[in-house]
């Protein structure tokens, strides 16, 4: 079956892309994620250091904390989810050198 837009492997490629390949390309899935996390959770707190202090944590060491907390889980949120696609194109790009 045929999918418009979609063209057969060639044999040489189907033995490359054995059991092994796809290991490989799922742990630099995992890395580009990764990447793409802290490099979110760094420009959010950088975003909130620019910006006024206090708002709705106060200003406090413990409020400091739990914005940092936040912004780690909203930047591991958002990069499970599509994030900004720098995940996308750095696992394209080093795809290519596998």
């Amino acid at each position: 079956m045929m999918i418009e837009g979609m063209s057969p492997l060639e044999p040489s490629k189907q033995a490359a892309a054995g059991p092994g390949k796809a290991k490989e390309e799922a742990k630099l899935q995992d890395a580009c994620q990764q990447f793409e996390q802290m490099f979110l959770t760094q420009m959010m707190k950088q975003m909130r250091q620019a910006g006024p202090k206090g708002g709705m944590f106060g200003n406090s060491q413990g409020a400091d904390q739990f914005a940092d907390m936040l912004d780690q889980e909203r930047a591991k949120d958002w990069s499970q989810n599509g994030g900004i696609g720098l995940a996308s194109m750095m696992f394209e790009q080093m795809k290519k050198q596998m």
